[in-house]
């Protein structure tokens, strides 16, 4: 018996081989397919994918053997792999390099063997494709060949396996780092959004008092700044689900003419402040229904109108809105935004849609996240919509918006597009001293919800941990509690579910910087009546004290 040699790169060959990360992993089906294959045609009870490292050739496939390895010395693929073609041993009995080898002479009594090299490339010989049989005798031409196109697919099986472990690993780093990403976005939205419910609700109050003209400039500034920081943080969120691809389409009917009337309302106002013009030229029949995710459009309507707003100090800014029918039920929502504002150069252009990308022109008092028309482009994507964009330097900009759409005309009397003025903060009227419990660790935002419901018949009472909170609940009754969910000693969702089917309790108001959609249905499944984020909307507060005036006066 005769010990192969070590091929003369050896080193190259065995990095190669564990680069391929394949030594000593469990069977696999698609490799076990080629060697019940390769028995098959060669009419042999043995066949192998065998691999040869420092001291063994070890088998990722085994058909007909129990063995999953062997020593290397006494290996014939080790004489296989010297060579770049078919390495044939027609009876192992009558040659001298496998003479008195235990595996000629003892089991599975190699007699007849044929190996392909598996070559990475001409050089790089990993192990082989082998049959075994234990008697003498050859292969016809058809078999040889059919043996060598299975050695090429098996080494572009073991290739597509390395790049598939690979893809997976990267798959799941790419889900570590996005988890890590939202984890991160979620807690800085919550790190923000309490100071700016201070900031914000203080700017508030103090609008309430008697100042000085340029003091109350001052606040007003203080508050735009705010708002804007909010409109960052919630811009970030949105980005980030549409980003992930978690951010679902919901489709549903809504009519059309009653999202614009809102719309144009509010535009008008925004541009009476800035004195220029805004027009909206509403091309739709009133009775037109449409099937898509209102969200989103009304997302994309409202973002491009803002920047074309934001970015003219004078001239208009119209809004055309036309749909262009296709088929009885499928058509093209077309969507154009022409403001007169200082356009757009060539080279901002091409970033437009960028995240960040944040283009302050001449004439803007306040700049935004630099997301909104990140939002618009990756909601259209979901839409299947898409967006062109004009601009002349000097002259101002189109954005033409298409996307497509089913349709329906429906009368009905209930629906209207004259949507009434939007009218001052009412206060709800409440017949009865309010017993109200606010609990937060924040002193600032008591502060804040206090000066809210200053105006309403309450008798207020304080705590600033969950304890304390629970105790108070427990031993008195209270119409309506606003809990801060972080508290130290037990969180609001703890003490709402202590209120689960309890009929006497009260009302439940979840009070939260933890704003991401997810963090906001568990909140409301823990119990509460309400969801509040942080920063606090008096508007939206007085909103559902209303609907509980009405339930409860």
């Amino acid at each position: 018996m005769l010990i192969a040699p070590l091929p003369k790169n050896e080193a190259a060959r065995l990095l190669a081989l564990k680069g391929l990360e394949i030594l000593d992993t469990p069977e696999e089906e698609m490799f076990d397919e080629i060697t019940s294959l390769a028995s098959l045609i060669c009419n042999a009870p043995i066949s192998l994918v065998s691999l040869i490292d420092e001291t063994r050739q070890w088998f990722k496939s085994h058909h007909g053997l129990n063995s999953r390895e062997t020593p290397r010395s006494l290996a014939f693929c080790s004489h296989a792999i010297l060579g770049d073609d078919l390495f044939l041993i027609p009876n192992a009995k009558e040659d001298v390099r496998f003479q008195n080898n235990p595996l000629v002479d003892e089991a599975p009594n190699v007699i007849f063997y044929a190996g392909i090299p598996l070559a990475l490339d001409d050089q790089i010989k990993l192990g082989t494709l082998c049959v075994i049989d234990n008697k003498p005798r050859e292969l016809n031409p058809e078999q040889i060949q059919m043996l060598k196109l299975l050695g090429k697919q098996t080494v572009r099986l073991l290739q597509m396996r390395k790049d598939r472990d690979r893809l997976e690993i990267e798959k799941r780093s790419a889900e570590r780092a996005t988890a890590a990403k939202r984890d991160f976005i979620a807690a800085i939205s919550h790190d923000i959004r309490n100071p700016l419910n201070s900031l914000l609700g203080m700017s508030e109050m103090i609008r309430d008092t008697e100042i000085n003209p340029t003091v109350l400039s001052y606040v007003d500034h203080i508050k735009n700044a705010g708002e804007v920081i909010l409109h960052l943080v919630n811009d970030t969120i949105e980005l980030s689900r549409l980003e992930e691809s978690s951010s679902s389409l919901i489709k549903e009917w809504f009519h059309l003419g009653q999202c614009l009337s809102i719309f144009d309302l509010f535009f008008i106002q925004e541009t009476k402040r800035k004195k220029i013009e805004f027009k909206l030229n509403n091309n739709v029949s009133d009775q037109t229904f449409l099937l898509s995710d209102k969200r989103k459009l009304e997302k994309i309507i409202w973002n491009l109108t803002a920047n074309a707003v934001k970015f003219t100090s004078k001239g208009s800014v119209q809004c055309f809105v036309d749909l262009e029918n296709k088929t009885e039920s499928n058509a093209i929502l077309n969507i154009h935004i022409k403001d007169t504002g200082p356009g757009i150069s060539p080279e901002v252009k091409n970033k437009l849609f960028q995240k960040y990308n944040e283009f302050l022109p001449e004439g803007c008092e306040i700049s935004g996240s630099g997301l909104g028309l990140s939002i618009v482009k990756l909601s259209l994507e979901e839409l299947g919509g898409k967006i062109e964009v004009e601009s002349e330097l000097g002259k101002g900009s189109s954005f033409n918006v298409q996307v497509p759409v089913v349709w329906k005309k429906e009368e009905n009397q209930n629906l209207t597009s004259e949507i009434k003025p939007k009218q001052e903060t009412t206060l709800p009227e409440f017949h009865k001293t309010l017993k109200i419990l606010i609990a937060d660790d924040n002193e600032l935002n008591r502060k804040v919800l206090r000066s809210y419901l200053k105006s309403l018949p309450t008798e207020i009472t304080e705590t600033n941990n969950g304890i304390d909170t629970q105790r108070e609940l427990e031993n008195s009754q209270f119409d309506i509690a606003f809990l801060d969910i972080e508290m130290p000693g037990k969180q609001g969702t703890e003490i709402a579910k202590s209120f689960s089917g309890k009929t006497n309790r009260p009302v439940l108001f979840a009070c939260t910087g933890l704003c991401m959609p997810e963090e906001k249905n568990l909140i409301l499944a823990s119990g509460f009546d309400y969801f509040m984020p942080k920063p606090y909307l008096k508007e939206e507060l007085y909103l559902h004290l209303g609907e509980i005036a009405e339930k409860r006066p």
